[in-house]
């Protein structure tokens, strides 16, 4: 399972590449117009293409080659040999490789010539396509390797398929090798941001392949160690036979994939990423994989509980409810639990440790917010189907049907109301310390669920309202029309109890943010001391003004201490505006900065 996840990431990695080489290809030409073009764009892009093919088929064609000859040495049979391998082998080393060296060689002399190619976009699209596939392909071929090792006895065949395995592994090793260390002694000479987009996309496409790896294999291995638990616990022994043999190879699989994953994952996020200046592309794909890791870690949560009111509240009346069926789905719970939350707060730790004041207060809003809409999109669905659960119950025979409708609404409601109370009270601490009002995230998250409450009312009214003039005009007007109705009334039960809560809360602070909003800040001529790391800052400190400023590098001894990492951007502009002359100074200290004005009239000597 581990090598099938490491080959569909592959393909996944593959297509992402060839989408956002094609972007940049259309945008080239309005990118490069201010540049002095240096070589025609049609023969730099044959000459990589053409060198990329060489180097597919000399690599095939070793690897043929090295095949034919790992079996032969590794099989009693000298006759009936296939020798076709050896035959393809050497018409690709033949033809690729001499395809592959006069391409790549006029490719450096036309870099010599012309150093700004090392910025070239084909350069950069070459070099990291390059690096992912035969990165991809290595671990790929290795961790099969090492799963057929596992399952080596006598058998001569798996003996043959792992060799073939470590060939292919660590000839597609020695590629990447090759292509990253080009990487590494080019990395100084690039300064264009098609590189960085490159570099960003390369690095962390591997390392969400690498997590999804270790996410798997910490999977296998728990479940495998929970499991056997589980079995000892409840005495399953109709199972021991079997399944402890499948619980020992999943364990040895897992035990693999940790390896694997670890590797890419230390190699391409802490020798490399975290270690990197921060950038927008490290901030969204941190922020996707907190939040996703946060919201099956709630997912997961409810799979419990939902198994213990299975138990309380049995579905299937004639079988009886047992301490072993409530622990029946528990390894996998728990986890899924376990891996999720520690992706979750060691992603978290790491925005908190990269990001400045106002970063921070910027994340504790999408997190805030965003975890208080699952609760709201589960807990909406919680109520429907409760409501709708006693409605049926009410018309109908109370049913096996009506009682897992009922556990799975009971399920949703716990969730749902823990999630939304505890975020949501944190959201209102926010607000009454003056933090979110105001904000895009808060009125985001207001307009969203106003938005989806009106389209859910507007389509439930709409089709009540259909069902009753029908059956009106049919003369069978009455408990038809509700029982035709009842998932609609169920949905318009459920928008009553969420939707005119979030109104008033939303209205009262419209009001309140009118009356306290300050009054339009006056351009000032703003002069900041700073170092060139804080250029991050001043985007956003420019940003809140809402206009230019002037940064000047400061070079006395002793500030490269200084750091703006805790400075909030919105008390620096507060203090800004609220200044009485016209030219404003900012100069930062070792725990935040002072704010000087003056008029800009020169004092005459006396």
């Amino acid at each position: 399972m581990i090598s099938e996840i490491v080959f569909i990431s592959l393909w996944y990695v593959t297509f992402a590449y060839l989408i956002i080489c094609l972007y940049k290809l259309s945008t080239r030409k309005s990118q490069t117009q201010s540049l002095e073009i240096t070589s025609s764009p049609t023969k730099t892009f044959y000459f990589y293409i053409v060198s990329f093919i060489g180097l597919l088929m000399t690599s095939s064609g070793l690897l043929a080659l090295l095949t034919f000859i790992v079996n032969r040495s590794l099989s009693n049979q000298l006759v009936d040999l296939d020798f076709g391998p050896v035959a393809l082998g050497i018409s690709s080393i033949v033809v690729g490789y001499p395809l592959w060296f006069f391409h790549w060689k006029s490719i450096n002399k036309q870099i010599s010539e012309y150093p700004t190619e090392y910025s070239s976009i084909f350069r950069t699209f070459y070099l990291y396509f390059t690096a992912v596939l035969s990165i991809s392909f290595a671990i790929y071929f290795l961790i099969e390797a090492f799963l057929f090792i596992f399952g080596v006895g006598n058998n001569e065949q798996e003996l043959k398929d792992a060799t073939n395995s470590i060939i292919r592994g660590l000839f597609s090793l020695g590629i990447w090798i090759f292509h990253w260390k080009l990487i590494q002694k080019e990395e100084h000479l690039v300064s264009s941001e098609s590189y960085y987009l490159f570099r960003d996309i390369y690095l962390f496409s591997i390392t969400i392949t690498s997590l999804i790896i270790l996410s798997t294999s910490a999977s296998s291995v728990l479940i495998s160690i929970f499991s056997s638990g589980y079995d000892s616990l409840f005495n399953n022994n109709l199972i021991i036979g079997s399944s402890l043999q499948s619980i020992w190879w999943d364990f040895r699989t897992g035990i693999i994939g940790l390896v694997a994953g670890s590797l890419l994952w230390i190699f391409h996020w802490l020798l490399n990423i975290k270690k990197s200046p921060r950038r927008s592309t490290e901030a969204i794909v941190v922020y996707i994989i907190t939040l996703i890791s946060g919201f099956v870690a709630i997912f997961a949560i409810g799979g419990i509980i939902n198994d213990i009111l299975n138990f309380i509240i049995p579905s299937d009346t004639q079988s009886e409810s047992t301490i072993s069926s409530l622990f029946n789905n528990y390894p996998s719970a728990i986890t899924i639990l376990i891996i999720s939350l520690s992706l979750f707060f060691y992603h978290r730790n790491h925005i908190r440790q990269k990001d400045n004041f106002d970063q921070i207060n910027k994340s504790n809003q999408i997190f805030t917010y965003s975890f208080t809409f699952l609760g709201v999109l589960l807990l909406f669905p919680g109520i429907t189907i409760l409501f709708h659960s006693v409605v049926m119950s009410g018309f109908d025979n109370v049913s096996i049907t009506n009682n897992s409708t009922l556990v799975t609404g009971i399920t949703f409601i716990l969730v749902g109301a823990f999630t939304w109370y505890y975020n949501w009270r944190h959201a209102q601490s926010r607000t009454e310390n003056g933090l979110d009002l105001g904000s895009s995230s808060r009125r985001a998250y207001f307009l969203t669920i106003f938005g989806i409450g009106v389209v859910l009312f507007a389509i439930s009214a709409l089709t009540i309202l259909f069902f009753s003039i029908l059956h009106i005009l049919e003369l069978k007007f009455g408990l038809e029309t509700i029982k035709s109705t009842r998932i609609f009334i169920s949905i318009i039960v459920g928008i009553a109890v969420i939707i005119p809560f979030h109104y008033q809360v939303y209205r009262n602070e419209k009001n309140s943010y009118k009356t306290s909003s300050p009054k339009p800040s006056v351009k000032k001529n703003v002069t900041i001391l700073c170092q060139i790391k804080d250029s991050e800052f001043l985007q956003q400190l420019q940003s809140d003004l809402g206009y230019s400023i002037n940064a000047v590098e400061w070079t006395d001894e002793g500030i490269e201490n200084l750091s703006t990492k805790y400075l909030s951007v919105s008390k620096i502009t507060q203090a800004i505006n609220n200044t009485k002359g016209s030219q404003v100074i900012v100069i930062l200290e070792e725990n935040g900065a002072k704010v000087f004005s003056h008029s800009g009239k020169t004092i005459k000597k006396f």
